[in-house]
C-alpha cells in the first residue's frame, strides 16, 4: 500500500479538478450510493473508508445533517484537504490508516467507500475485507461500494476502456493520460461484479443489490440482518 499511498498524496490536491475530467459519471456514482442509505436514523453512525477529499462525506452530511461519520484515509494529504473541506461540521473524526489492516473499535449503521477498495489485491483480501464490514455492521445495517469493476469477458472488457477513453475530457494531455492509466495498470485490481455478489453473500449479506452500473462503474452492496 506504499506505492498507493504516495500516489494519493502526490494527486490530493489536483485529485477534486482532475476526477470529472477523468470520470465524468463521478457526481452520479456517488450521488447513488448516498441514495441507497437508509433515511431510517436521525443521526446515523457512518465510516467512509478511503474517504479522500471528503467529496462523499461532504454529501452524506447534506443528506444527513446530524450523522456521525468517521473519515478513514491512508493519504494523509487527503485527510488534511478532507478537514479544511469539511471544517463546518463537527461531528467528523478524522483516522489516517490502511482501511485493510484497520482495528474497528465499534459498530457502524452504515459503512461505504468509493473509488477505494478496488486497490485490495487478492481475491482471499477482498473476501476478509467484506466478512471484517459485515461484522462492524449494526444489525439492519448497510454496506455500499462505489467503485470500477471488471467485465466477465474481453470483450466486454475493450468495450469499457473504448467508452473510458471516449468520455474522458479531450482536453486532458497525453501525459496526464499516460499517468492516469500507469496508475490503474500498477495500482488497481477491479473484480467483476459477479465475484463481489459472491463475496457479499458469503460474509452474510441480504438482499444485495446493484444500485447503479456504467460500464466499468458500479454502485452494489447489502444489509447486515438478523
Amino acid at each position: 500500500m506504499d506505492q498507493i499511498k504516495e500516489h494519493f498524496n502526490k494527486r490530493s490536491k489536483k485529485f477534486d479538478n482532475e476526477i470529472l475530467k477523468i470520470f465524468p459519471k463521478y457526481n452520479t456514482m456517488l450521488t447513488a450510493l448516498i441514495n441507497a442509505i437508509p433515511n431510517t436514523k436521525n443521526n446515523p453512525k457512518i465510516i467512509d473508508l478511503g474517504c479522500g477529499t471528503g467529496n462523499i462525506t461532504l454529501k452524506i452530511l447534506e443528506k444527513f445533517p446530524n450523522a456521525e461519520i468517521t473519515c478513514l484515509d491512508l493519504s494523509e494529504d487527503m485527510i488534511q484537504i478532507a478537514k479544511e473541506k469539511l471544517k463546518k461540521y463537527p461531528n467528523i473524526t478524522y483516522i489516517t490508516a490502511d482501511f485493510a489492516e484497520y482495528l474497528f473499535n465499534k459498530k457502524y449503521d452504515a459503512i461505504i467507500s468509493s473509488l477505494a477498495l478496488h486497490h485490495i489485491v487478492t481475491s482471499t483480501q477482498k473476501q476478509e475485507m467484506y466478512n471484517k464490514i459485515y461484522e462492524q455492521l449494526t444489525y439492519d445495517g448497510v454496506f455500499y461500494n462505489a467503485d470500477i469493476i471488471k467485465a466477465p469477458n474481453n470483450y466486454n472488457q475493450a468495450l469499457y476502456k473504448k467508452v473510458s477513453k471516449e468520455e474522458k475530457d479531450p482536453n486532458l494531455s497525453k501525459e496526464k493520460l499516460d499517468e492516469y492509466e500507469k496508475n490503474r495498470t500498477d495500482n488497481d485490481h477491479p473484480e467483476t461484479i459477479f465475484n463481489h455478489i459472491k463475496w457479499l453473500e458469503k460474509s452474510g449479506f441480504k438482499e444485495i443489490d446493484v444500485i447503479w452500473k456504467y460500464y466499468d462503474s458500479a454502485v452494489y452492496g447489502g444489509i447486515k440482518k438478523e
